[in-house]
């Protein structure tokens, strides 16, 4: 057991959730993907019509996740539910090959802020991405060790700076001339470009799932959790159609159609020569707000892992201030090397399908632990439950079935990788496993044991 005063501290609001939905979901991808939706839409309307059912997918996804994560409040977040519902090794499983997937992808976004430095010149031409992205993710390294608290400031910082961003891109582009109305002709595969658009927009929804890392750290997170979940959604959502509005109000829709990034293209009047730095300076603040989430969560991941037995106990040690400094440490040195050897690559390529399987899982989760244990305590409870866990489910079943289809050999490599991970564990993990709880014992946890 851990001592009771090295534990993580419950000092992080409703604020810092927001921030962290908007921080982990909006990125430059705001500004490039409008013109592939554009191509499956013959009209405003329809374009408007598909952000709009992608925010509404995206509600319906997080169902599951605000149900169990304010039942379930632990840094251990998904992978808890999943022992919780189907046992220790499917968790043990999962919880691996997220680490790796973390871990990467980590790499890879402090890799992404290097090359948008290098871009605005910074290094002059004596230092490349990699080495720029190291100092990035070292900087986080050094905010996060400060304590809980300075890592949540810092997040709000940087999401909010992201959002007044937008929202200042959105004033810029309605003070200039309307365009003229025009329509464009529907695609001749108006199904295959409607699929191929949502698609997109899914993916420009995601990274609101992270949030439930933090449930361990959050204040009341039985209301936090939902609230932030879906109130950061919401607010993605109104970001993403003002600003497509801001676009139509300045591009017709063959000419966003007809853009790589459209929302440069609209404000070359205004930014001219300086629109290429404009954006991509946008693009170095939202990628290194998603670093800086990628070094907290994973920290907690690992942090999580290692209270309960799958990693070395020295990782479960939390500083004074609440950050769990040798699970940051050690994970951030993985992301190091990844970095370094470029083999973040390959591995983050295999995160689409497993995300989604995740998302899928999570919806399996809420309707096993609902049959099982229908009457354990859940601060928030789904609507028109069981149906829209069900529909959660189906939804994202489906969209894992064309993941898989689109690019089958990352597919298959990544559910390769969790049965690696998890033969490796079995293999090499002590016959002695504690089997301790991926979270402290309270009341709450206590009432959601699963009996035997």
């Amino acid at each position: 057991m851990r001592d009771q005063g090295n534990r993580l501290l419950r000092v992080l609001g409703l604020t810092f959730g927001l921030a962290a939905v908007v921080g982990s979901v909006v990125g430059q991808g705001i500004l490039r993907s409008p013109g592939i939706v554009a191509q499956a839409s013959g009209s405003e309307a329809v374009l408007i019509g598909l952000w709009a059912l992608g925010a509404l997918l995206a509600l319906v996804s997080a169902l599951p996740f605000a149900e169990l994560g304010a039942a379930m409040p632990s840094a251990g977040g998904q992978i808890l539910w999943i022992e919780r519902a189907f046992g220790r090794r499917p968790s043990v499983a999962v919880a691996m090959a997220t680490l790796v997937l973390f871990v990467s992808t980590t790499a890879l976004l402090c890799f992404v802020v290097g090359e948008f430095l290098v871009r605005l010149g910074v290094g002059g031409t004596a230092i490349g991405p990699a080495a720029l992205g190291l100092m990035v993710l070292v900087l986080f390294n050094f905010i996060n060790a400060a304590g809980t608290r300075a890592g949540g400031v810092t997040q709000v910082a940087l999401s909010s700076a992201k959002g007044l961003v937008l929202i200042g891109l959105v004033i810029v582009l309605f003070a200039q001339p309307e365009a003229a109305t025009s329509t464009t002709n529907p695609p001749s595969d108006a199904c295959v470009a409607f699929g191929t658009a949502m698609l997109v927009i899914i993916g420009t929804y995601n990274g609101w799932a992270d949030l439930v890392f933090y449930g361990e750290e959050m204040e009341n997170p039985g209301r936090a959790v939902p609230r932030a979940i879906f109130g950061g959604i919401i607010g993605v959502a109104l970001l993403y159609l003002l600003v497509n509005v801001a676009l139509l109000h300045v591009l017709t829709p063959a000419a966003i159609a007809g853009s790589d990034f459209a929302a440069a293209d609209a404000a070359a009047g205004v930014f001219g020569d300086r629109g290429d730095s404009v954006f991509t300076a946008f693009g170095a603040l939202s990628v290194a707000a998603i670093a800086n989430l990628g070094v907290m969560t994973t920290s907690r991941l690992v942090f999580a892992m290692a209270r309960c037995g799958m990693l070395p106990p020295g990782l479960a040690r939390v500083s004074s201030l609440g950050t769990p400094i040798m699970a940051m440490v050690t994970s951030s040195v993985c992301a190091a090397m990844f970095l370094a050897s470029g083999t973040y690559l390959a591995l983050s390529s295999t995160s689409v399908s497993l995300s989604q399987a995740l998302l899928a899982s999570a919806a399996l989760c809420a309707l096993t632990l609902r049959r099982r244990m229908p009457t354990a305590p859940r601060p928030y409870r789904a609507p028109f439950q069981p149906w829209s866990l069900w529909l959660a489910l189906m939804l994202n079943l489906a969209l894992l079935a064309v993941f898989v289809a689109q690019d089958p050999w990352n597919a298959l490599l990544g559910f390769a990788l969790v049965a690696l991970l998890l033969g490796a564990y079995l293999v090499f993990a002590k016959s002695t496993d504690p089997q301790l709880p991926l979270v402290d014992g309270t009341v709450e946890v206590d009432a959601w044991k699963v009996p035997n």
